[in-house]
């Protein structure tokens, strides 16, 4: 992991992503629920210090794919990690 060989300069973000079904709050607490989920995965599993990661929720509002078909929405209900340095 990029973290073993040189921690000082990187930064993860975790993005939550949902489909369009449901409020748009109740999608904005959602994808950060997941966001969350992968964080917590990153520091139990992995050590990735807590400091080094930020999580944000773009709910429905960042689709990869349209709404209106069964796959569209499962390609929308993601999280998408980046690593910054």
């Amino acid at each position: 992991m990029l973290f073993r060989s040189d921690p000082k300069n990187v930064y993860i973000e975790i993005e939550g992503h949902t489909d369009n079904v449901g409020s748009e709050n109740g999608n904005f607490e959602l994808g950060l629920m997941r966001a969350e989920a992968v964080k917590r995965y990153l520091y139990m599993q992995h050590q990735v210090p807590l400091h080094k990661i930020n999580i944000i929720s773009y709910g429905e509002q960042k689709p990869v794919a349209p709404n209106n078909t069964r796959d569209g929405r499962a390609q929308n209900r993601r999280v998408v990690i980046r690593v910054l340095s």
